[in-house]
């Protein structure tokens, strides 16, 4: 008798993508588990493709939180359909913000798409496998919404209000850190998947405390210089960095001491000469920032895209200037 197997590729920056993948290997026993950020994506597609196109036993593919943008959208379909034509279903579960063009050509070539911008995607998972996880996961999906600041959505606010709250974030932030430190050893991100989908508890994994430790020390150091270095615009406040911290963390930092509606913390990518963004939105903020940072990138040979109020962005160094002034009047109260 023939196996079929299943494959996943989920978001590996933060705790929603994780756990998607963790939750997708429990319900579905799906072994096989890629983790790409967005720029690695299409390429971990090509991978994919390969892989099927040799093992004849691959029957369907997830890709949970990885989000799409006007750069990468139309190449993301076509590989897709490259995967359909060799007779393999595509499950698409996410949710950032995504373009009814864009959704209606995925849905016309055959991709399962379960999205909603309500909801992270480990919450969405969770209600959808709830008849093949145990009860006890929906503590994984609660802390996935509360790292991704959308604890209190409809789904998610009946889950996180089953435990103390004290405990999940404490257990949720230790995670993120664990997460955040840890980008690049695949293999130990594997690990902490794995660990989850067996539902063992953050502090329960091997070398942990000291991941933590070493990342809350670098944050630690790396204050003092953040406060003196923001730059503050009419409506945004940005800083450049060289730290050695993702620029997701150092974002929350930049938007709380400035005291403006809209952060941004970027670095340079010097081997492809352009600026990663990560942006965050106040609770003032009315702005769907993802979708914003979708149109504007796309204008200036850039992309981006994200959540209302957390997104991120790629810009050539020669665009940068221009695109924070332009994001600055766009955000006008």
């Amino acid at each position: 008798m023939v196996i079929l197997k299943s494959i996943c590729i989920s978001h590996k920056e933060d705790v929603d993508g994780l756990v998607s993948a963790a939750l997708i290997q429990n319900a579905l026993k799906v072994k096989n588990i890629f983790l790409a950020d967005y720029p690695s994506l299409l390429n971990i597609l090509d991978i994919v493709i390969s892989i099927c196109s040799k093992n004849k036993n691959f029957s369907r593919v997830f890709i949970c939180d990885l989000g799409l943008n006007k750069k990468n959208q139309d190449i993301f379909v076509e590989k897709l359909q490259i995967l359909i034509s060799n007779n393999i279903q595509i499950i698409y579960i996410d949710h950032h913000y995504l373009e009814d063009p864009i959704k209606n050509k995925l849905l016309t070539i055959g991709v399962k798409l379960i999205h909603s911008i309500e909801e992270c995607t480990s919450v969405q998972i969770y209600y959808l496998c709830e008849n093949k996880l145990s009860s006890k996961f929906s503590f994984y999906a609660s802390a996935a919404a509360l790292t991704d600041y959308m604890e209190d959505k409809p789904m998610a606010s009946i889950l996180v209000s089953k435990y103390d709250r004290t405990f999940l974030m404490l257990e949720s932030c230790f995670l993120s850190y664990m997460i955040s430190s840890s980008q690049r050893n695949i293999d130990f991100l594997k690990y902490v998947c794995t660990s989850i989908s067996v539902f063992k508890l953050p502090h329960e994994l091997k070398n942990g405390f000291d991941l933590v430790k070493q990342f809350s020390d670098k944050i630690s150091n790396a204050l003092n210089i953040i406060e003196t270095k923001i730059i503050k615009l009419n409506n945004i406040a940005y800083l450049q960095h060289d730290l050695e911290l993702a620029s997701s963390m150092i974002v929350n930092f930049v938007l709380g001491l400035s005291g403006k509606q809209v952060g941004i913390a970027f670095k340079l990518k010097e081997n492809i000469d352009s600026y990663a963004l990560s942006i965050r939105g106040s609770k003032d903020c009315t702005f769907h920032l993802g979708k914003l940072v979708n149109d504007l990138t796309s204008n200036l040979n850039g992309s981006g895209g994200g959540h209302d109020k957390a997104c991120g962005a790629l810009i050539p160094r020669e665009n940068l200037e221009l695109f924070l002034n332009k994001f600055d009047q766009l955000v006008t109260p």
